[in-house]
């Protein structure tokens, strides 16, 4: 490993060069085991659960003119058409509202919301895909994750500093969210499921479309910023990238798509990826 590493001070281009490198690590690692017969876990005992989930998270509207209460003159009839859609894959989700959000450095973050009923489809597909991916999900990893925050990352870097890790590489993924592949998620969501339904049912919520300025237009690409189950799709590519930079030998921390990598000097390595693996790539 030692003779392909490149010392920074070395490097024409030390960001393109970690821009290479790092969406090089996206590829998938050995998988070990499936989840089955998920479809028949959305009873209907899960979705007022689900529901119940959704009101507590609040959130803006999408499209659909219904309130969170979901009607609450006819709440559980509601449920049971949702559930019914769910179980046979007749389900359509409504298409997203176009919103942004001020971004810290200026410009807007932009949003995909989704209308209620279709925010407690993905309230069920998260609490069904949690529970399988959350066990193999990097503790170096605490962004948009339960009982985890930014203390939790920070508390990581004060103690990888103690233990003498000094040199230090800040990185992120730029527009990671908005650009993911939606055959990457596809494709890794169906290695953790042997469920075809769900996995339809993650291909229709990703390509729901968007509604903006009255046109609807494709979501081709990306995880809607705004959306339930978005930040586990994300950490669940993002899973295979902390994987290799383990398998690396480096020590990190990562927050969504932000990370720091920590080392006694500061080195960069690994040779470049092909073409097709080049999904990402780093912020100025």
């Amino acid at each position: 490993m030692a003779q392909n590493r490149l010392n920074v001070m070395e490097a024409r281009d030390p960001r393109l060069l970690w821009a290479q490198r790092i969406t090089g690590m996206l590829k998938v690692l050995p998988h070990k085991h499936r989840g089955h017969s998920l479809t028949g876990r959305s009873t209907l005992d899960a979705l007022p659960t689900a529901c119940k989930a959704v009101k507590r998270h609040r959130g803006a509207a999408g499209l659909a003119t219904q309130s969170i209460k979901m009607g609450a003159a006819n709440v559980e009839e509601n449920l049971l058409a949702l559930r019914r859609e769910l179980n046979s894959g007749t389900y359509q989700p409504i298409p997203l509202r176009r919103g942004y959000l001020p971004k810290g450095k200026g410009g807007f973050r932009p949003l995909g919301l989704p209308a209620v009923r279709c925010r407690v489809a993905q309230e069920v597909i998260r609490a069904l895909l949690e529970p399988i991916c959350e066990p193999t999900f990097q503790d170096s990893s605490p962004g948009l994750r339960r009982h985890r925050s930014g203390h939790t990352a920070m508390a990581q870097l004060v103690e990888l500093h103690q233990h003498g890790y000094r040199g230090v590489v800040a990185a992120d993924l730029q527009g990671f969210v908005d650009s993911i592949p939606h055959p990457l998620i596809l494709g890794l969501g169906a290695r953790e499921i042997a469920d075809g339904n769900i996995v339809h049912l993650i291909q229709k919520l990703l390509q729901a479309g968007v509604m903006e300025e009255g046109e609807e237009k494709p979501t081709d690409k990306g995880t809607p910023q705004g959306g339930v189950v978005s930040p586990l799709w994300a950490n669940i590519v993002l899973n295979h990238l902390d994987w290799r930079l383990e398998a690396l030998g480096y020590r990190f921390v990562r927050y969504a798509d932000d990370w720091v990598r920590h080392e006694a000097r500061i080195v960069h390595g690994a040779s470049a990826p092909t073409a097709d693996q080049r999904a990402v790539s780093l912020s100025p």
